[in-house]
C-alpha cells in the first residue's frame, strides 16, 4: 500500500519521463504487478494524449502584435510621423533664423507648416484609432462586465 501511494505520486513524472533512472525502474516494475496503479498510469495517459491533441487559440499578446505589424497601419503611421517631424524641424530652424536675421515674415508659409503638422497628427491619430477598432472586433472580453 505504502509503495503504491508512493508509485501513485510518480506516475506524472514517469509520463513525462521527469524521473532518475531509479525512480524509472520503480515505477516501471511496480506498474507490472499492481492492476489499481496500472489503471492510474492508464488514466494519466489517457488524459495527457487528449490534451497534447487541442489546439491553443491564439494568444492576446500575439494579436497585438499582428495588429501592431499590420502594413496599412505602419505605413500611415510613417507618413504620419514624417508629416509632424518635417514641419516642426523646419518652424524650429525658420524660428531660428528669425531671431537672428531680421527678414520678412511669410504667413503662408507658417499656414503650410502648421498645416502639416495638423495633418500628420491626424494620420498618428488615425492610424492608433484604426489599430484600437480591429483590436475590439477580434477582443473576445469585450462582453465582459466587472
Amino acid at each position: 500500500m505504502k509503495l503504491c501511494h508512493k508509485t501513485q505520486e510518480l506516475i506524472s513524472g514517469y509520463l513525462d519521463n521527469e524521473l532518475t533512472q531509479q525512480q524509472n525502474q520503480l515505477v516501471r516494475v511496480h506498474l507490472e504487478t499492481c492492476v489499481n496503479c496500472q489503471a492510474v498510469y492508464q488514466d494519466l495517459k489517457a488524459i495527457k494524449e487528449s490534451i497534447s491533441g487541442l489546439e491553443y487559440p491564439e494568444c492576446e499578446e500575439q494579436k497585438m502584435e499582428k495588429i501592431l505589424q499590420d502594413p496599412t497601419a505602419k505605413k500611415i503611421s510613417i507618413v504620419g510621423w514624417v508629416l509632424l517631424i518635417i514641419p516642426l524641424a523646419i518652424l524650429f530652424i525658420y524660428h531660428l533664423y528669425t531671431v537672428f536675421t531680421v527678414g520678412s515674415f511669410s504667413l503662408f508659409s507658417m499656414k503650410t507648416l502648421i498645416l502639416l503638422i495638423e495633418a500628420g497628427a491626424l494620420l498618428l491619430f488615425i492610424s492608433v484609432l484604426r489599430q484600437r477598432l480591429i483590436a475590439r472586433k477580434t477582443d473576445k472580453y469585450r462582453n465582459v462586465k466587472l
